[in-house]
């Protein structure tokens, strides 16, 4: 039986971000004769970063990202939406009626369509009627979930093609979002076949926001890859890394004001933060106006080998995280799969892969510098054989919940199956 698989993603395999993807695609290939992968945030001066099996082909839809782009497309497809009763019934009964969110809403369906219809001209170009299945595979529940509600509708409406959406954090939870709010759930709930948060937090919003579709909702973890790298550590001082896009919700102002107090207490440490953003310049400058730099490194942007190999070249005794909102965060997942503890932030799945004495410290949202302190003390002055136990049950903890080769080829088989 001849499977297709349509995976809509944002930039993978261009650029960076959906690391994820570059481990789970070896399995999706393994279980689909072809795949599609339509990246459809990429610009037509993006390159390829990211290699991808044979039967993989990639289409970039070719997106400009400029504000004048932004404006032609919405005042376009807004005079289309507004003469389809349909969809402004739907925009009005979703916005319920509220001004900012009915706006929102135009702008995604607008968004989505201006997609749509690039993606329709890619897809044109090939010969669909010789595959016997089609799953329409969206990796997030936003823009290229509307788009694969719209291919399951239109362009392959003879096919009844099976069309499922992963969903994570940012199109996961809508009281995080700036309006509280997120569009179209209610109609993307409906008209996928499944929805699979990468957390059980996630099935548990789901489920209790919109019981209807309980029985379409389930977790499908994101994992990683075994490195063969042990994470190694000295004595003496606290070797302390963190790994993040830089932005306001991962609070590293908070643990640069952590840090000063280590240094009020003149407990050593290192402190390792890998990753750069949009928030890079602002952090770096408050370290420096915080902290002895001699105790601090910012490594800026490496690739995901580069930070495998980073870990394996440098000492490390914890990994912290203390962001404000997560879906399961890929660091913290990296780090137990070498051994390494953490401290981390109960926000969104974290707490389904770090738990209190077992491979770390799990703090509330809210957390105080006194509270970080408390952990950091800890690990300061923590034998061998507690330390120890922490990083194999990081290591177990791995194993279990974020193994790729379990999880992915687990995944993969069963929406192969679906399409059955």
């Amino acid at each position: 039986m001849k499977k297709c698989l349509i995976l809509l993603t944002n930039y993978y395999p261009f650029h960076k971000g959906e690391e994820y993807l570059e481990s789970e695609i070896k399995y999706l290939a393994a279980n689909f004769h072809q795949i599609y992968v339509i990246s459809t945030m990429v610009s037509n001066d993006m390159r390829q970063t990211r290699t991808v099996p044979d039967n993989v082909i990639v289409l970039p839809v070719g997106i400009k990202h400029s504000k004048f782009r932004k404006v032609n497309m919405l005042v376009r497809q807004y005079r289309k939406i507004h003469k389809d009763e349909e969809k402004k019934i739907m925009i009005k009964e979703d916005s319920k009626g509220k001004f900012l969110p009915k706006v929102y809403c135009y702008y995604f369906e607008s968004r989505s369509m201006e997609i749509y219809e690039k993606v329709k001209d890619k897809l044109n170009k090939y010969d669909f009627r010789q595959y016997e299945s089609i799953t329409i595979y969206s990796y997030w529940l936003y823009v290229t979930a509307r788009v694969a509600v719209e291919l399951k509708n239109d362009f392959f409406k003879d096919k009844k093609p099976n069309t499922i959406s992963r969903a994570h954090r940012y199109d996961l939870y809508e009281d995080a979002a700036p309006l509280k709010y997120l569009p179209e759930r209610d109609y993307l709930l409906n008209k996928l076949d499944a929805i699979y948060p990468c957390s059980q937090d996630g099935v548990d919003i789901l489920n209790k926001t919109y019981p209807a579709y309980t029985d379409k909702i389930q977790v499908e973890r994101l994992g990683t890859v075994s490195t063969g790298v042990v994470s190694n550590t000295r004595n003496d001082k606290l070797y302390i890394v963190s790994c993040s896009v830089i932005r306001k919700v991962k609070r590293l102002d908070l643990l640069i004001e952590a840090l000063k107090e280590l240094e009020n207490l003149k407990i050593p440490y290192l402190w390792t933060h890998i990753g750069d953003g949009p928030e890079f310049n602002n952090i770096k400058k408050l370290a420096i106006k915080k902290l002895n730099m001699n105790n601090v490194t910012f490594t800026g942007f490496l690739k995901n080998n580069d930070v495998l190999n980073w870990y394996k070249e440098n000492p490390t005794t914890v990994f912290v995280n203390l962001s404000s909102s997560e879906g399961v965060p890929v660091a913290i997942m990296e780090a137990i799969s070498m051994g390494l503890p953490v401290i981390a932030t109960d926000v969104g799945g974290t707490r389904e892969i770090v738990e209190n004495n077992v491979n770390g410290f799990l703090l509330n949202r809210d957390c105080t510098v006194t509270d970080i302190i408390n952990c950091f003390n800890s690990f300061y002055n923590m034998n061998k054989i507690k330390y120890d136990n922490l990083s194999k049950g990081a290591l177990k903890t791995w194993n279990t919940k974020s193994n790729a080769e379990i999880l992915y080829s687990r995944f993969a088989q069963k929406i192969a199956e679906r399409s059955e």
